[in-house]
């Protein structure tokens, strides 16, 4: 009989045909996210992580060196989970607004229906620099094909690339915080569009439409 595993437990699916290391330290990963997902980041503890992973402490120490090491690599593997299902949804399109509009939108909704992804997320960005390296690189590589293609009257730089990246971040908060429902998403992208320059008429049609 196969059992279903819930949605916290994803890094332990993918790896339940790997050998028994891959198996242990994608229950660790999972178990972080759970962790962090509930309290601050700096006050989690090893002893958290490994209770809530089932696990002695001394297993934590075969996979991972410390805390840090083992928050890299939680949040690195959750911007590369993310950053695939949403090249997945966006594969054939090739408009920038429409790119802009759709990857904001996947993303809050991806990070904010996950158990334990958007408050992990959110909670990483902040203390990992190689989250928000990868999660801006993301982003940037979008808005400097917009207005290459002559979509976007911007001047793609780190402040820009913050500015709009902190319209994702407060959306993604609202919505895992209950104060916003899922047309966050929405409002975060026409405020994105406008701000890189899109007509008001465009920006509101192209972030209010349904997705498919």
């Amino acid at each position: 009989m196969s059992v279903t595993l819930p949605q916290s437990s994803l890094f332990a699916a993918k790896a339940k045909n790997m050998g028994k290391s891959a198996r242990s330290r994608a229950r660790l990963i999972d178990a972080a996210l759970a962790v962090f997902a509930r309290e601050r980041l700096e006050s989690a503890t090893i002893n958290e992580i490994t209770r809530e992973a089932d696990m002695a402490n001394g297993t934590f120490y075969l996979h991972f060196k410390d805390k840090e090491e083992l928050t890299s690599v939680v949040a690195l593997s959750l911007a590369a989970e993310i950053t695939r299902e949403m090249d997945e949804a966006m594969a054939d399109i090739d408009d920038a607004v429409e790119r802009v509009s759709l990857g904001t939108r996947q993303f809050i909704d991806i990070a904010s229906s996950r158990l334990n992804w958007g408050a992990a997320f959110l909670q990483a960005f902040w203390v990992c620099a190689e989250l928000r390296a990868e999660v801006t690189l993301y982003l940037r590589r979008d808005l400097e094909r917009g207005v290459a293609l002559g979509a976007f009257n911007v001047t793609v730089d780190d402040f820009l690339v913050e500015m709009v990246g902190a319209l994702v971040n407060t959306a993604l908060f609202a919505r895992i915080n209950g104060t916003a429902g899922p047309e966050a998403g929405s409002k975060a992208a026409e405020m994105q569009l406008r701000l890189l320059g899109v007509d008001a008429e465009r920006a509101h049609a192209v972030a209010w439409r349904s997705i498919a």
